[in-house]
């Protein structure tokens, strides 16, 4: 099916009514988890990472901790892909093991080891912790300067506010102080119409990683039962 093309009515009203649809409230939620989770997920890969590189040496007699950080790898991209999943309206693969434990420990490690999606898997959960920052970076400026603007006209004069703002040397450099009540609501309006543009850019950045990590399950390894091969002609 060809995506129907957006007209600039459609594109208006999805900007104008992206705070109050549920799906803006899901993809926050999303964005919100990616720091806790990416943090989550380096805390536990890395060392075991660590200690499954040391044991490389000795893989033959020794290759547990290999296989047991690879693993650790997959579940993690399996717990991302399911998070991405519920909270997000996208399509994803599922790429799971060809061979099973039932094939033999042997035959599934080999399977693991020599499997691309593995190694894809860890390197994306890893990635999560960049990932995870940036954009804890983004929801923090950006939601505190809206809601710094919003709040002008009640805070304006409190000794908790200090609406005092630097001005870029185009503009003459110096110092605006909002210290009247009209200030404060020309100040908030300007907060309400940066708060459309927060939302949007908001559910776009929740678009743009949700389509990374669809992008990404096309190859990257997760958990799950390898596929049955049917006997049937």
């Amino acid at each position: 099916m060809q995506p129907a093309h957006k007209t600039p009515h459609s594109v208006a009203t999805a900007f104008l009514t992206a705070p109050v649809r549920l799906q803006t409230y899901k993809n926050l939620a999303y964005l919100a988890l990616q720091f806790p989770l990416g943090v989550a997920y380096f805390s536990l890969l890395i060392p075991a990472l660590t200690v499954g590189a040391g044991s490389l040496p000795l893989l033959v007699l020794f290759g547990l901790p290999v296989i047991g950080a690879l693993l650790l790898g997959v579940a993690t991209m399996t717990v991302d892909r399911a998070v991405t999943g519920l909270l997000l309206p996208v399509e994803l693969d599922r790429h799971t093991a060809t061979a099973s434990i039932d094939d033999g420990a042997v035959t599934y490690a080999k399977d693991l080891l020599l499997d691309p999606g593995t190694y894809l898997s860890v390197g994306f959960v890893l990635a999560k912790f960049v990932v995870g920052v940036s954009t804890f970076v983004v929801l923090t400026v950006t939601g505190s300067l809206v809601a710094v603007a919003i709040a002008a006209p009640f805070l304006y004069t409190s000794p908790m506010g200090n609406y005092t703002f630097p001005l870029p040397s185009w503009l003459g450099g110096g110092t605006a102080v909002v210290d009247t009540l009209p200030e404060a609501l020309s100040l908030a309006v300007v907060g309400v119409v940066g708060l459309f543009v927060v939302v949007n850019l908001w559910n776009a950045l929740a678009w743009l990683l949700g389509n990374a990590t669809a992008i990404a399950c096309r190859r990257a390894r997760v958990l799950g039962s390898a596929p049955t091969v049917s006997n049937q002609a």
